[in-house]
């Protein structure tokens, strides 16, 4: 009996991880079939836009991923103060057990997007979009009125992504600890009355 193939998932699985590092630009594909440990053929076979094609299925593969953690979270029932301290002692976590050599891969490819990768860039807008809306989401079951949860929504989202940036930057997990307390201040600012 033949072998499945495992190519495909094995280079969107590597594009994640050394996007994480190094970015988009800092990947090229030799990088992507040495990490994968795939056949040159492999590539253009499973994805034949190339590099692009790649990010773009690593994009939303980690996207859908960190969507579904959102929505476990949304359906859990905890009150919105421990749906932000999860999410943010999630990120923090994954950043110190990376010694803070990573960044989300999302944040990595989004800093090279350019007119000439809009299938790139329109994966990630649509992947913060499903995260807002999902945080969002979370808030109206809370009781917040649309335009708050939607506010709430993107404010976590930016402050999730830039706490990351900066805990890389300096090497430690207090961006993440000041951003989710900032973000608790708002929500009970939010919050309904």
């Amino acid at each position: 009996m033949a072998k499945i193939s495992t190519a495909k998932g094995d280079l969107i699985d590597a594009a994640v991880e050394l996007f994480r590092v190094r970015g988009y630009e800092g990947v090229g594909v030799a990088d992507l079939l040495e990490a994968a440990k795939a056949p040159r053929g492999s590539l253009y076979f499973h994805f034949p836009g190339g590099k692009e094609e790649i990010g773009v299925e690593a994009v939303r593969r980690f996207g859908d991923e960190a969507t579904g953690r959102f929505r476990s979270l949304t359906e859990s029932g905890v009150d919105m103060n421990e749906f932000i301290e999860r999410t943010f002692k999630y990120v923090s976590r994954e950043a110190k057990t990376h010694r803070y050599e990573i960044s989300c891969p999302l944040l990595a490819v989004a800093a090279d997007t350019s007119k000439d990768t809009p299938e790139l860039a329109a994966a990630v807008r649509y992947v913060l979009a499903s995260w807002e809306a999902e945080v969002a989401r979370a808030a109206q079951m809370r009781g917040y009125a649309t335009e708050a949860a939607v506010e709430l929504a993107s404010a976590l989202v930016s402050a999730m992504e830039g706490a990351t940036l900066t805990s890389k930057a300096h090497g430690t997990s207090a961006p993440f600890i000041h951003a989710s307390n900032a973000i608790k201040a708002l929500a009970a600012q939010l919050a309904p009355r």
